[in-house]
């Protein structure tokens, strides 16, 4: 149980960070009018990471998603930084 916990906590927090990272880059003009409404929506995405951290089997298995969701959040900003976005 508190292996979820630790998971959807810890890592809950850089995921929600870059996917609404991602957002702002995709928005035009590259968010800057939904900054405000963008850091509002971090913390019920966080929270939701923290809960849904819960829908896993086993302590391993949400390190292991998660792990593998915020590689490929933080991958996907760096080849957007490197292709110029």
């Amino acid at each position: 149980m508190i292996a979820r916990c630790l998971a959807g906590t810890l890592l809950g927090f850089p995921l929600a960070a870059a996917l609404l990272a991602l957002l702002l880059h995709l928005l035009p003009g590259h968010g800057e009018a939904f900054l405000i409404p963008v850091l509002i929506l971090f913390f019920p995405l966080w929270i939701a990471f923290m809960a849904g951290a819960y829908m896993f089997r086993s302590g391993r298995r949400a390190w292991l998603v998660l792990g593998v969701a915020n590689a490929a959040a933080f991958l996907t900003l760096w080849a957007g930084r490197l292709a110029g976005f």
